[in-house]
C-alpha cells in the first residue's frame, strides 16, 4: 500500500507544570533556546528551538484536566509531522477521508498548512507543512488549530 509522502518531524508541544522551570531544563540541560513566550488567560506557550532544528512548546493551561487524554493536562499536548509541501497535505486529507478518519481539512496557520485529526486514543495530531517564509522572530510559530473530536 502507498502512502502520501511524510518528510520529517514537524513539532511538538508539551503540556508542563511550569513553563518557565521547563524553558530553563531544556536550554540548560539540552542546548534548546527560547525563541518565544505567549500568554493567554486560558495558557502559557513558551517556544524552545535546538539548534537542529527541533521545535518544543512548553505549555501550561489554566485549568488542567485528567481522566483521560487531554491536551491540557500534563503530558503530551499534540504531535505534528512535516510533510513537504500542500500538495502532500491535500493528499493526506484524501487518505484520511479513504479511512473515515474526521479532519480539519487544511487550515492557514502562522507557518504553513495543517491538517489536524486525532488518534483513538484522542491524541492530538497535525500534518504540517511548515513554511520558513512565514515564521519571524517573536512570532508564535506553533499551529494553534483544534482537531474534530474522536469518536467516542
Amino acid at each position: 500500500m502507498e502512502f502520501p509522502e511524510i518528510n520529517g518531524f514537524g513539532h511538538i508541544d508539551l503540556t508542563v507544570t511550569n513553563v518557565e522551570r521547563s524553558a530553563r531544563w531544556w536550554e540548560d540541560v539540552l542546548g534548546f533556546k527560547l525563541i518565544n513566550t505567549r500568554e493567554t488567560p486560558d495558557f502559557k506557550l513558551w517556544s524552545v528551538i535546538h539548534p537542529c532544528g527541533f521545535f518544543i512548546g512548553l505549555m501550561s493551561h489554566s485549568n488542567p484536566a485528567s481522566d483521560r487524554f487531554d491536551e491540557r493536562a500534563v503530558g503530551l499536548d499534540h504531535l505534528a509531522l512535516r510533510v513537504p509541501d500542500r500538495a502532500a497535505l491535500e493528499a493526506w486529507a484524501q487518505h484520511l477521508d479513504d479511512h473515515g478518519i474526521a479532519h480539519s481539512g487544511v487550515l492557514e496557520e502562522l507557518a504553513g498548512p495543517v491538517i489536524v485529526f486525532r488518534d483513538p486514543d484522542n491524541i492530538q495530531l497535525e500534518l504540517w507543512a511548515l513554511d520558513a517564509g512565514l515564521v519571524r522572530p517573536g512570532f508564535n510559530v506553533t499551529p494553534m488549530s483544534e482537531a474534530p473530536p474522536s469518536p467516542a
